[in-house]
């Protein structure tokens, strides 16, 4: 009987645990999923402008007539000294409560990243909805909101467009690099400096809010993909694009694919060679009393068009175009390398890997790494390989000669 009271007892000790798990439970209906968040500075002021793309549940819901012309994503604007004031006067404007669980992006204005970016992402390490995964972009000759708020063709939610937008640049042009929070506090509290993919506007940024703008075959409003964000002590500094931006992808391991234009002979700019595999090392040693810096890169790639005559099942010919794709890449290289040691700015994390290979080395330079990097010395070297021709040996070009 005493056996039979006990056991009554652990099981209600047990059920009643069980109903502590919807404690803080919220409804679906009850919340706005924020999907996107743009961060500026009020001009004149010490105050944060922060702009949440919310999901429109109106336009995406077919229960409710997704059909009924309302914009698929609503967005909401709040300023306050602290992110998270920001955040609670929004409930002054939403219906529903903030919902962080899902937010693709982060993306801030270019005058608050030239401010500093320390201060700004302490609410994400400590939130328990804000996820350090969020992909970050900086915003060039524009403000974060205008972006966040523009409409995008062929996807619903802006936001989710931008970010598969920024990765698939990033995989197949190797101009721009994929940074989320984590990466980007690592980069502001590590001994380096760091780089994050610019994006702006083509375009009037007011038309480019409406629906109309998606009404027509050409789009005349765009979020675009805008070169790479270069960052000292947290700091905006410049930007890099271009062949400069490409050199920096490669210094960083971060080459994906993309696609490099060759000479052949006397004809400029006539081969495109798609490089589809690339991995570099690097080694960071103290010479004399100064940094040097071995950058090895092994790459690999295709050779997809071709707008001169060249053999290229001749292996004499395959040979004069790895050394063409080798020099090229190598200029690329560096001219990523000197405009960073000319802003004093390691964003190749060299100081990391010295401290990491040698810390006795680290400790008699980390106090003056800024300088000490911009003087070291540089050596690169390029191996490439072109793997295959495409389905085509012989051009079908008559050959001049």
């Amino acid at each position: 009987m005493k056996l039979k009271w006990m056991k009554s007892i652990l099981i209600c000790l047990c059920s009643a645990s069980l109903l502590t798990g919807c404690w803080n439970s919220r409804e679906l209906n009850d919340l706005s999923i924020v999907t996107g968040i743009a961060i500026d500075r009020v001009p004149d002021s010490q105050e944060y402008q922060v702009t949440f793309q919310i999901v429109n549940p109106v336009s995406t819901s077919a229960s409710m007539g997704a059909g009924m012309g309302q914009p698929t994503i609503i967005s909401y604007s709040s300023t306050d000294s602290t992110l998270f004031g920001a955040l609670r006067k929004t409930s002054r404007k939403a219906s529903r409560q903030l919902f962080f669980a899902h937010t693709q992006l982060v993306v801030i204005g270019e005058s608050l990243a030239r401010e500093g970016l320390g201060e700004i992402f302490d609410i994400f390490e400590r939130s328990h909805e804000l996820r350090l995964g969020t992909g970050v972009l900086i915003c060039r000759d524009t403000d974060a909101a205008a972006v966040i708020k523009i409409l995008m063709p062929t996807m619903s939610i802006p936001a989710v467009g931008l970010l598969k937008k920024a990765k698939n640049t990033s995989r197949l042009w190797g101009e721009n690099i994929d940074v989320d929070v984590f990466e980007l506090i690592r980069g502001i509290t590590g001994a380096g400096d760091l780089v994050i993919s610019g994006v702006g506007i083509k375009g009037n940024p007011v038309e480019g809010r409406k629906k109309s703008n998606l009404e027509e075959s050409e789009v005349k409003t765009l979020v675009v993909m805008s070169g790479l964000a270069i960052f000292k002590d947290g700091r905006l500094q410049d930007w890099l694009e271009g062949p400069q931006a490409r050199g920096t992808m490669w210094v960083l391991d971060k080459m994906k694919e993309t696609n490099i234009n060759i000479d052949s002979g006397e004809v400029q700019k006539s081969i495109a060679v798609n490089i589809n595999h690339s991995k570099t090392n690097i080694k960071v040693g103290i010479h004399q009393g100064k940094p040097v810096f071995h950058i090895y890169i092994a790459e690999e790639g295709t050779v997809n068009e071709t707008k001169s005559y060249v053999d290229l099942s001749s292996r004499e010919e395959i040979l004069k175009l790895e050394q063409e794709l080798a020099k090229q890449t190598k200029a690329e290289v560096m001219g990523a390398l000197r405009t960073a040691q000319k802003l004093k700015s390691d964003i190749f994390n060299f100081g990391n890997e010295l401290e990491r290979t040698n810390p006795a080395a680290w400790k008699t330079v980390k106090q003056d790494w800024g300088q000490q990097f911009a003087e070291g010395e540089l050596d690169v070297q390029v191996k490439a390989y072109i793997r295959s021709t495409g389905m085509r040996m012989k051009p079908y070009m008559i050959n001049p000669n």
